[in-house]
């Protein structure tokens, strides 16, 4: 028993230096196509993609020059996003842990639509902000 519950715990920790993937599903499709853009620094590879990945009623909600402000802002704050963790991974949402340039974590929450092609629908940040 406490030999399976080890090993369930090795796979969910990730190997040093290895880069943690994002669940083989429809919703991780996106997110990788959404990791994909951003860490490729061209903000409009970023912004085309928001448009093939992200649910209709979701884009129309935000402008497409905040889309562009929010690009630099997390350019500026995480350069490339490494990811080191997945923190939730279900038909609703993908958590990823991703340290900034200083190193502070930060949990980035992607929420899925309910339906098939289950397109990005929202996107939560959530920064560790240490003791005070």
């Amino acid at each position: 028993m406490f030999a399976t519950v080890l090993v369930a715990l090795m796979l969910l920790v990730p190997q040093a230096g290895k880069p943690v993937a994002v669940p083989d599903t429809p919703q991780g499709k996106h997110l990788k196509a959404y990791l994909d853009a951003f860490n490729s620094g061209d903000k409009k590879k970023y912004l085309a993609m928001i448009e093939e990945h992200f649910d209709p009623i979701t884009v129309k909600d935000r402008p497409v020059e905040e889309r562009a402000k929010m690009f630099q802002r997390l350019k500026g704050d995480f350069g490339t996003f490494k990811v080191t963790k997945v923190t939730k991974a279900s038909a609703e949402a993908i958590g990823l842990l991703i340290p900034n340039k200083e190193g502070v974590e930060a949990t980035f929450n992607f929420r899925f639509a309910a339906t098939a092609p289950f397109k990005i629908n929202g996107i939560g940040v959530d920064i560790e902000r240490g003791e005070p």
